[in-house]
């Protein structure tokens, strides 16, 4: 015996087997399998893995033996398998069209040509790729994973993992073929310049639209699953060449011009059978270890991304930490997220051409556009044209009831009116529109596809205060998931529920809008100064302790060594108090103060000429004063004339009737985007501050300006040309600060700054002695700076518009403009038309 127990009696009770008895077992389940089965079971079997494992069948392991083929016998196998198919398809197609009606020299299915029978790059016959795609379609990911897969592997004649690889291969070309085709992408295959994000987000299945059997390949995670499906398209790229012309003909699988319905049109579907998964996923993404960089900056390093589906994040930080890079890296797919989710970017104007922004948007749905298309060829067409096309009839109309295709134009036009269109813009081309109208044609556009993930990056830049508050009623009843990169605090403050922060190469999240981010933030960092204070008393203690009794009597050296491991632990614990980089400040230092008033607007009425009849009134009957204490906000839609009447302030332009007085020693500084645009690109901001005048401003006394703005060092010495927006913007105030003005005129001056610039700017307009009078809708702005608004109204009807007081808050004024939207139908009910 051994421990208690006989030697030739296997260890069941433990689950425990020795080699012997394993292989003694193995034997006599053997003869019992050869004994009680045919032959043809047999080999049935065992072609489908079927086993030996300690007396018993079992699928997948240890397969008793292997049946030893010769190379004849295995091309025999293989052409008996082809013919047996080939004849099939032939009377397949046989019974669904007569040979009468075949077309003369056309060869009959079953035959096949020497140029099918070549093989395909990895040995795949053409023949064989047929009968794969048949299979694909004929087998739906609907059913269980483990038979769909085992039925497609029989109809090809191939073994799962062999047909698994095939179609990874081949969608791994296509992929390649696709690059850069969709807008707003759904998160493709991409390698960061400096690394990129760690693990896939999400629950990915494989790359048929159903999960891969564990036999046949599957699907790994993490890391080894990028490098993997990077190892991949590699692989790809070296046998473009070779699968060219299978790719050809795969791609132009067409009807009448229409390609048929696949997995691998080029756009994302929202509806059908290829999107069914998208039901059972999590919609939410993470992304682990994110490295990000720009150029060889360093931006985010061993990041988290965490967005909930249906969340409004506000993505901030300070300008060059990398928020706008971040949305275009997941928007271009180098931070992979998964494939099923549809992502859109709202960066860039669109180009111009002669559509009009309602078509424009209309053919944005690719979707939409393309079951249109299929639905006019399966009209026309027979049972045997939705074979053809993948697709029924009714599957069309189920899908675009889905898309709510019927009221696609209204709400087109919806989006279009919130944003400030009229119905005479809405028919324009859009090249005749400029490059703010485009951006929001682009905006619209994106809410239109109602996407899983919306980027948004500065929506605010273009918008008048009517659209950005339709904007922040739209995105109140937005139900995905927002990424938001903004300046405008009060936009944050109403369209965010969550706050993501950029900070130390690391993405912090913080629940609630802006203001609710900065109050949490200082409590964090109040309570983490006072541990690192406690902490520090505590580490002075011990030390004086230790330096006292270090060297004394026997007892107190005892004591003394347990306060120096005390000291040790407390010096290794980590206690980082999160310092915010230090405030820009900004100065404008003003010229005498004049007496009152130094600019007076007298019954003036302006109005461009119109070479096709009378003069175009913008308004009229204008009567205005300006002096050094004056703190006035311009506001009212684009197109009513805000920049036109600050260049009536300034004498740039002479008014129709009336009268615009000015003090005979008034000195005014005009801050413009159009003055950015006509800098220098090639100088620095040292010498673009010497060119201020003929006579030439000394090196000294322009980098004492430009140090006031933020522009010192080596930045002062980096042509215009290299720096952001943010910097040109403060490079222009140091302009006007240089020219020590009486009334400074600011037109949309938070462009391109971040929150914390924006702070620092009304800081110093506060403490400007002279007049300030300003164009903006940045409501952090207004409220801080302005003591009264003056409110252009855009004429209609052709009647002129007018310039007026507004004697309330801009909060009320805001309040005023959302009245009008439930009047004019725009908003029902605290819901915006055209969300659902």
């Amino acid at each position: 015996t051994l421990r208690g127990r006989p030697r030739c009696v296997p260890d069941m009770a433990s689950g425990k087997v020795g080699k012997n008895e394993a292989k003694r077992m193995k034997a006599q389940a053997l003869k019992e399998f050869m004994s009680e089965t045919g032959e043809e079971e047999r080999e049935a079997m065992l072609r489908k893995g079927m086993g030996i494992h300690e007396g018993g069948l079992q699928k997948g392991e240890d397969k008793v033996f292997e049946k030893k083929l010769s190379k004849e016998e295995k091309k025999a196998l293989m052409a008996e398998k082809k013919a047996a198919i080939a004849a099939k398809k032939a009377a397949r197609r046989a019974d669904e069209r007569p040979s009468s009606e075949r077309p003369s020299g056309e060869r009959p299915s079953g035959d096949v040509s020497e140029e099918e029978e070549e093989e395909a790059p990895g040995g795949w016959t053409a023949q064989e790729q047929a009968a794969l795609e048949e299979a694909l379609r004929k087998f739906p990911p609907s059913l269980p994973n483990d038979e769909r897969w085992e039925a497609i592997a029989e109809h090809v004649g191939r073994s799962i993992k062999e047909c698994v690889q095939r179609i990874k291969d081949l969608k791994a070309a296509i992929q390649q073929k696709h690059d850069g085709g969709a807008s707003g992408g759904d998160g493709g295959e991409g390698a960061a310049p400096c690394g990129e994000g760690g693990d896939r987000g999400g629950a990915a299945g494989a790359d048929d639209g159903g999960d891969a059997p564990a036999d046949g390949g599957s699907t790994k995670q993490g890391k080894v699953a990028g490098k993997a499906g990077r190892g991949k398209a590699v692989k790809a790229a070296e046998n473009k060449a070779a699968l060219d012309k299978r790719m050809a003909a795969m791609e132009l699988r067409t009807v009448r011009g229409v390609p048929v319905a696949s997995e691998d049109l080029p756009f994302h579907q929202r509806t059908g059978a290829f999107a069914a998964k998208r039901k059972t996923m999590s919609m939410d993404i993470r992304v682990d270890d994110i490295r990000m960089c720009a150029g060889k900056q360093e931006l985010l390093d061993r990041a988290i991304l965490a967005l909930n589906f249906g969340v409004k994040y506000g993505l901030v930080g300070r300008n060059g930490v990398g928020k706008t890079t971040l949305l275009r890296h997941l928007a271009e797919g180098i931070i992979r997220l998964p494939s099923f989710l549809h992502i859109v970017h709202v960066e860039q104007e669109i180009p111009g051409d002669g559509r009009s922004a309602i078509e424009t948007i209309l053919q944005a749905d690719s979707e939409r556009e393309w079951l249109l298309r299929v639905e006019e060829v399966l009209v026309d067409g027979d049972d045997s044209v939705e074979a053809q096309m993948g697709i029924t009839l009714n599957e069309v109309y189920e899908r675009l009831e889905e898309l709510d295709s019927d009221n696609a134009e209204a709400r087109a036009a919806s989006l279009l009116s919130g944003l400030g269109f009229d119905q005479e813009m809405m028919q324009m081309p859009t090249r005749s529109h400029s490059g703010g109208w485009r951006m929001r044609i682009v905006l619209a556009q994106a809410l239109f596809l109602k996407p899983d993930l919306l980027l948004l990056d500065e929506p605010t830049n273009h918008l008048d205060v009517h659209a950005l508050t339709w904007l922040e009623f739209f995105l109140g009843s937005w139900d995905r998931t927002v990424l938001i990169v903004s300046h405008d605090r009060g936009f944050l403050n109403k369209a965010t529920t969550a706050t993501m922060f950029i900070h130390g190469k690391r993405l912090r999240y913080y629940g609630g809008n802006y203001d609710t981010f900065l109050k949490v933030r200082a409590e964090h960092r109040a309570h983490a100064a006072a541990h690192s204070k406690q902490t520090e008393r505590r580490v002075s203690a011990l030390k004086g302790f230790i330096q006292r009794f270090g060297q004394g009597h026997k007892k107190m050296a005892k004591q003394a060594q347990a306060r120096m491991k005390m000291l040790a632990k407390l010096q290794d614990e980590p206690c980082e108090v999160d310092f915010d980089d230090p405030y820009l400040r900004l100065e404008f230092p003003s010229a005498s103060v004049l007496p009152p008033p130094c600019i007076s607007v007298t019954n003036v009425s302006f109005g461009y000429p119109n070479p096709d009849g009378p003069v175009r009134i913008l308004y009229r009957d204008c009567n205005f004063g300006l002096d050094c204490e004056s703190r006035v906000a311009i506001v009212g839609p684009n197109g009513a004339g805000k920049s036109t009447f600050l260049r009536l302030l300034t004498g740039e332009i002479d008014p129709t009737e009336g009268h615009v007085g000015r003090h005979a020693k008034l000195i005014v500084a005009k801050f413009t985007q159009h003055h950015i645009e006509m800098m220098d690109p090639e100088k620095n901001s040292v010498n673009h501050m010497r060119a201020l005048t003929h006579e030439g401003v000394s090196i000294e006394e322009a980098r004492k300006y430009l140090g006031r703005f933020g522009l010192s060092g080596d930045l002062a010495l980096n042509p215009i040309k290299f720096l952001s927006g943010g910097q040109k913007s403060r490079l222009a105030f140091a302009e006007l600060a240089w020219r020590s003005p009486h009334i400074l005129l600011l037109d949309e001056p938070t462009n391109h700054l971040d929150l914390e610039t924006i702070e620092a700017l009304a800081m110093a307009l506060n403490q400007f002695e002279g007049g300030v009078v300003f164009v903006s809708h940045d409501e952090r702005l207004i409220e801080m700076v302005a003591d009264e608004l003056w409110v252009v109204n855009k004429g209609t009807g052709g009647k002129p518009g007018s310039v007026s007081v507004w004697h309330s808050s801009y909060e009320e004024y805001k309040a005023k403009l959302q009245d009008e939207f439930l009047h004019s139908g725009i908003v029902s009910s605290g819901t915006v038309k055209g969300l659902k």
